[in-house]
């Protein structure tokens, strides 16, 4: 006796879940390919192929599911970052290990930057979302200033430098390569944008 194969579909929840991931990823093309005004509520819901109910459902409003799905992208760039700072290695391996991350990351999302901007713009106009992307820098900041602290101690860096303040000049050069990579990509290699800012470093270190 020949019996079919037994099929499972998709449960409730798996189809909700995907349905929500599905308006994300579709507010973040549309984002992506045509700034925030050509992310309405029509446009999303159309490239999710979802219903214009469906926003309000899984994320109340608009500006809301536009807020998680920016802030999602900001988030996904920044964790290899705070994950390299896990490695149990010496603070120049480490460092270099979460410079070669974000480069790397980088260049597999290279496309995205415009949804990273974008993020970085809406954390400037409200509040709720700066709250969000203040936290997730400062965590950024706070390992960064440790890692330079360490290596002022073992003279790599120049003693004049202040740990927090170099690693937030640091996250501004970074946010400044994204910026302009996108405006002049000839001219704005992140790789080598960033070996000559560790490179300005050591030569003052040896200047000190």
């Amino acid at each position: 006796v020949w019996f079919a194969p037994m099929t499972t579909s998709p449960s409730a929840d798996e189809r909700s879940s995907a349905t929500r991931q599905a308006l994300l990823d579709a507010a973040r093309r549309c984002v992506r390919d045509g700034g925030l005004a050509s992310a309405t509520s029509r446009h999303i819901t159309t490239e999710a192929g979802a219903n214009l109910g469906a926003i309000t459902y899984y994320f109340g409003s608009k500006d809301d599911l536009i807020a998680e799905a920016l802030f999602g992208a900001l988030e996904q760039r920044i964790s290899p970052a705070l994950e390299a700072f896990a490695a149990d290695a010496p603070p120049t391996e480490t460092l270099l290990a979460v410079v070669q991350q974000l480069l790397a990351e980088f260049r597999r999302n290279e496309n995205e930057a415009p949804v990273y901007l974008e993020a970085l713009l809406l954390a400037t106009r409200d509040a709720r979302y700066r709250e969000r992307a203040v936290t997730l820098y400062g965590s950024l900041r706070a390992r960064l200033a440790e890692l330079i602290t360490d290596l002022a101690a073992q003279g790599i860096v120049p003693s004049w430098v202040e740990p927090t303040a170099m690693a937030s000049l640091v996250l501004a050069c970074a946010n400044g390569i994204v910026l302009q990579s996108r405006l002049d990509p000839d001219h704005a290699d992140p790789l080598a944008l960033a070996t000559q800012f560790a490179g300005l470093l050591v030569a003052a270190a040896t200047s000190d």
